[in-house]
This record gives C-alpha cells, structure tokens and sequence, in this order.
C-alpha cells in the first residue's frame, strides 16, 4: 500500500515518515507527526 501526503508518495508509512518528519519537526513531536501521518496520509 502507497502513502500519499503533501503531493509526496511513498511505499511505505514509515518511509514518509523518514523524508517528511524534518519539515514538521518544529511544530510538533515524532510521535504526534506518525500519528498525523496515520491519520491524514492518502493510502492507494
């Protein structure tokens, strides 16, 4: 399953996680990113 989130696609969740989680860094937690991402990331 693909993530999608901020035009980017990855094949993994952790994977958008890795490449995207600097630019969120400063507004919030790694553990609050994963959970965003979980929540808002498109799956195809």
């Amino acid at each position: 399953m693909a993530y999608k989130l901020d035009g980017a696609k990855f094949e993994t969740l952790e994977d958008l996680v890795e490449a995207l989680y600097p630019i969120y860094s400063a507004e919030m937690s790694l553990e609050e990113f994963k959970k965003y991402c979980e929540e808002h990331a498109e799956k195809s």
